[in-house]
């Protein structure tokens, strides 16, 4: 018990070693007059990043090619959707809870920029880099007012994103205590509970701890923002390892394992589940499913990964983690369920090369169209958004209020609306003296849309 102790700290300890910036407290934040209506549909937002990015033209926006497998068992579910039956069985079967948005474009176009992109919202800019706050540090600064007393969980929690390029990101110029706590699945399942004597021993050096430092106050003051971090890290762990909710959270039954997959991002999204259902505080979910990057052999059965194993993994650990959840009733609102609470969306940083597979049987990078994902939280489900042209290779409606293909900052926006989050807020007071915008308006070639993509919901 005491390993697994040590792991739990070294899983929180993840983004606030990362929280590297200069912090600035209190924020001078406020909204630019831009008229903006948050839709507060939304309690909680789950983040299903697809890091490495899936072949968009072999999976939600599917287009015959040269480089079409034969194998696939492409079937019409309706005069918008194909989608291979051998790929995606499970999740053809919840398509009517999703919205397909096809029409995505990226700045980026390699991964540790896209992956960098992805979690903050915005483009990689190493003069500003160490300030910038991933977007469920904003998330969780913006929803601790909310905070209930029983609330211990986190509110920005994360899984695999070690295995991100960039890694877990930190708070930037936000205090340590918004940082997120990422956790290993395949080290979190082998145990939480603390048995009597185990607890008795940790309040005992709790209190102890506590003795400590209110007799050392005067000089860890001193030590400035750093001790603070560490010493709200402490208060954290304390809370989640004598909250009963906190080992239920990590419980997995072997009914789990088979329905979801008995993988790594299975047994992510299975936590992920099982923490929106104790209704503990945590409210920003990040779920990395990395490896999708196949340049080489992308459909060869005998290769040592391609799309054939992520397929996989993805299929039975999205469609379950949208049948539990449209099961699940809400804590706080019996009539709803956790997915009508919850917005989910499915992203990876960019596309695939459509047409012809490259010299080394693969696909490579591709940011002018690729899918996004949507379903929960008043989305519209059942319906495809935005249109490419027959190779999937060029946007020719970009299925929301705009003549701009919507972009990672829109996606953004939608969850900070869906949160109840004025997206057009500015914080002024930041290291560098640079204005950090919830949503940054400035792409590459010039202004672009900061509007959330409201065609989703209807």
């Amino acid at each position: 018990m005491e390993s697994t102790r040590r792991d739990l700290l070294k899983f929180g300890g993840l983004g606030l070693l990362a929280a590297s910036a200069d912090a600035v407290w209190p924020l001078q934040a406020g909204a630019t007059g831009q008229k903006v209506h948050p839709r507060c549909t939304a309690k909680n937002v789950l983040f299903y990043e697809i890091s490495g990015a899936i072949s968009h033209v072999e999976s939600f926006d599917f287009k015959e090619n040269p480089g079409t497998p034969k194998d696939l068992d492409v079937r019409r579910i309706n005069s918008d959707v194909s989608l291979s039956h051998l790929l995606f069985p499970r999740t053809e079967k919840h398509l009517e809870k999703l919205c397909i948005l096809r029409s995505m474009l990226s700045h980026e176009e390699v991964h540790f920029r896209g992956q960098y992109y992805t979690q903050t919202g915005r483009q990689l800019n190493l003069a500003f880099a160490r300030e910038i706050p991933a977007v469920g540090s904003v998330v969780a600064m913006e929803l601790e007012p909310r905070r209930r007393p029983r609330d211990t969980f986190p509110i920005y929690m994360s899984f695999n994103l070690d295995k991100a390029f960039p890694g877990a990101l930190s708070t930037g110029f936000l205090p340590p205590r918004f940082s997120v706590v990422d956790i290993n699945p395949d080290a979190a399942v082998k145990g939480m509970a603390l048995d009597q004597k185990a607890v008795e021993l940790l309040e005992e050096r709790w209190r102890l701890l506590s003795e400590l430092r209110q007799a050392e106050r005067v000089r860890l003051v001193s030590y400035g923002r750093e001790m603070a971090g560490y010493e709200n890290f402490y208060d954290t762990a304390h809370k989640l390892l004598t909250d009963e909710r906190w080992p239920a959270a990590f419980h997995i039954s072997e009914e789990d394992r088979r329905r979801y997959g008995n993988t790594s991002v299975g047994i992510s999204c299975i936590l992920a589940r099982n923490i929106l259902r104790q209704d503990a505080g945590t409210r920003y979910l990040h779920i990395c499913h990395p490896g999708w990057d196949h340049h080489v052999k992308i459909w060869d059965r005998q290769a040592a990964t391609n799309h054939y194993i992520l397929c996989s993994e993805f299929d039975p650990a999205f469609a379950s983690l949208l049948e539990d959840l449209a099961a699940t009733p809400s804590k706080s609102d019996p009539p709803k369920t956790l997915l009508d609470e919850t917005l989910v969306v499915a992203l990876g940083e960019f596309g695939r090369t459509p047409g012809p597979l490259n010299n080394m049987a693969g696909r490579d990078h591709y940011n002018k169209c690729y899918p996004c994902l949507f379903a929960g939280a008043g989305v519209k489900g059942g319906r495809v958004l935005g249109r490419t042209d027959a190779g999937g290779q060029k946007c020719l409606e970009t299925g929301w209020n705009h003549k701009e293909q919507p972009r990672t900052e829109n996606v953004v926006a939608t969850m900070y609306s869906a949160l109840g989050i004025d997206w057009s807020k500015e914080i002024r007071n930041t290291p560098s003296g640079r204005v950090y915008a919830y949503v940054d308006p400035l792409g590459p070639n010039g202004y672009i849309p900061t509007d959330e993509i409201a065609t989703v919901y209807g």
